[in-house]
């Protein structure tokens, strides 16, 4: 869109708002509103709204909009709130010196705040995806929880069952950049990519359920947690934690695309030994790398590795089982070694494991239990095994 048609459709909104400036008179007027008042603020966009005072301002919408169109105009809680504040609002913070609000912004064209008699703020309000205070009552509400200053920013003491946990804000913006692509903190813990608050009660809960993990247990580590001699890990679901001298230091979703990413990463930081004749195509997005030979040129999609290494963990047979924690070279070379042991095999011999798991492709290998499923321009698309049981699903054979 052109500026002058950016210009203009911002005439148009706040032409289509001007009547809300009825509105705030209404708001100070009204003797039931009397006592929310000190839950708004007029700012110089519009009026800032606590959270704990949207339905009291709603309420007031309501009866004032029925009233200027003569009973014509109703709006349900549902439309009133999405009028008021738009489809997605944005959560702030108002702070006032040791006062903290936090809440959402009727936008309304004002000139000057001072005007309409009610509370008002002249300066900027602090997107609560940004930044993090000690005096929201989101934050207020976490039991076990201290917020203190630390070395870069806050840093959060979390009381668990064992010992106490510290958190650094740093390892919390991580965590935050990583809601933003899981599809189960956004669906456990909704404006889990949004808030910082929210995010920060996501992953105290999460660490708080979290249990220690045993090195001769399997399970997918960074190489510089394998080899360190005072990391520890923890585990809670798919959620993987490092700590260190009773600091968390990272957590990784062993899921997804955050899975792809954390396998690309590692693989990004091993010694080119331990991928043999693979080549790595760090650009790439979905493709992890490919072999090269001079017969062939297969090339491995980043779910398919995601895959294989969701079902080596799981593995019961010695020749495939790892006995300890791994890393994500060690678990290419596992693959690379089933692939290249694989032989070309018929659809219609293992069309009831494929169809079991929904898994289609063009061309398929073998190798055990391990089933490779290729496009036809050889990409090694999904990997099954048709003899280990993940959630979810039945064991075939």
């Amino acid at each position: 869109m052109s500026s002058i048609g950016q210009e203009q459709k911002q005439e148009e909104v706040a032409s289509e708002r001007a009547p809300l400036v009825g509105f705030l008179e209404r708001l100070r007027r009204s003797k039931e509103f009397e006592a929310e008042r000190q839950m708004v603020r007029v700012v110089p966009h519009g009026l800032f709204v606590d959270e704990r005072g949207v339905l009291s301002v709603i309420k007031q919408y309501q009866d004032w909009i029925l009233t200027e169109s003569q009973g014509l105009a109703k709006k349900s809680v549902e439309k009133a709130h999405q009028w008021l504040f738009g489809l997605h609002p944005e959560r702030h913070y108002l702070v006032e010196g040791k006062n903290v609000l936090a809440g959402f912004t009727v936008p309304i064209p004002l000139k000057a705040p001072q005007q309409f008699g009610l509370p008002y703020y002249l300066g900027s309000l602090l997107p609560t995806a940004n930044y993090l205070h000690p005096g929201d009552a989101q934050l207020k509400a976490i039991k076990g929880i201290e917020i203190r200053p630390g070395r870069a920013g806050v840093e959060i003491l979390v009381a668990r069952r064992d010992k106490q946990v510290v958190i650094s804000e740093v390892v919390l913006r991580s965590f935050f950049k990583l809601a933003a692509t899981s599809r189960f903190l956004q669906r456990r813990y909704p404006e889990v990519d949004t808030s910082l608050s929210v995010c920060l009660k996501a992953l105290v809960a999460i660490t708080r359920r979290a249990r220690e993990v045993p090195k001769t247990f399997p399970i997918i580590v960074p190489q510089g947690v394998k080899t360190s001699k005072t990391k520890q890990v923890r585990a809670a679901g798919k959620f993987l934690f490092i700590e260190e001298r009773g600091e968390l230091v990272r957590v990784c979703e062993l899921n997804g695309r955050n899975l792809s990413t954390l396998l690309r990463e590692e693989l990004n930081r091993a010694p080119s030994e331990k991928l043999g004749s693979f080549k790595l195509t760090p650009k790439h997005r979905d493709l992890i790398g490919f072999y090269q030979s001079s017969s062939q040129h297969t090339a491995v999609h980043a779910r398919a590795f995601s895959e294989f290494e969701e079902l080596v963990r799981r593995a019961r047979e010695p020749r495939e089982k790892f006995n300890s924690w791994f890393t994500a070279a060690e678990c290419f070379e596992r693959f690379s070694s089933f692939y290249q042991l694989s032989q070309a095999i018929d659809h219609s011999k293992i069309s009831g494991a494929l169809g079991r798991f929904g898994v289609t492709g063009e061309r398929f290998r073998i190798y055990g239990g391990w089933i490779f499923v290729l496009s036809r321009d050889s990409v090694v698309l999904r990997t099954v095994a048709k003899h280990i049981r993940l959630p979810g699903h039945q064991r075939t054979r």
